[in-house]
């Protein structure tokens, strides 16, 4: 019996010990951003011309049934624009503007934007995170001659960090936070 008593001790107290061995679940610091709206505010430089133009996904990008709506972006020719993203979350009650969430992990994150071919708009001068790699929340668009076409925006996230300049919007070791395409005019 006392042998008996002995096993059941040891067995308990192992079982103690392994579980005090084990690490709590570490939660995703850094998830998906839940993008629901896009805007695109748009100023014409040396001007008080501003504009804003909207994807509006109500269910959030890539979830529900509701199709979004995409607004027509509409420039005028030879003229150079400062653009600034805003991105919210309408599926938070109350709503949540999660842009400042995006500024906050720059090294994770960052907008591509994608023109269609012959579409004479110039994006550049995308502002950088702490290591110098674009985050393209403010950006600058410059318009050739009139032109129509699409403007793809997409926003990627590298949840483990490791972004470089040279990554392409496709690349492995990013997911997609939101991904849209708007028709352009330039006239």
């Amino acid at each position: 019996m006392n042998r008996n008593f002995r096993m059941i001790a040891m067995a308990a107290l192992l079982v103690t010990g392994l579980n005090a061995c084990k690490k709590d679940a570490v939660e995703e610091e850094n998830d998906n951003e839940v993008v629901t709206t896009l805007e695109l505010h748009v100023t014409e430089r040396n001007t008080t011309n501003h504009q804003i133009f909207k994807f509006d996904d109500p269910d959030g990008f890539g979830a529900g049934n509701t199709p979004p709506t995409v607004d027509e972006i509409q420039l005028a020719a030879g003229k150079t624009y400062d653009v600034e993203l805003k991105l919210l979350n309408k599926t938070a009650t109350p709503e949540e503007d999660v842009t400042g969430e995006i500024e906050e992990e720059a090294a994770a994150h960052r907008f591509y934007f994608l023109p269609s071919t012959g579409s004479n708009i110039t994006i550049d001068n995308l502002n950088t995170d702490g290591n110098g790699v674009p985050v393209g929340l403010t950006s600058t668009w410059t318009t050739g001659a009139a032109s129509n076409g699409t403007i793809r925006v997409v926003l990627r996230h590298y949840p483990d960090g490791g972004k470089a300049t040279g990554d392409a919007v496709d690349n492995t070791k990013s997911n997609t936070d939101i991904d849209t395409e708007f028709d352009f005019v330039v006239k």
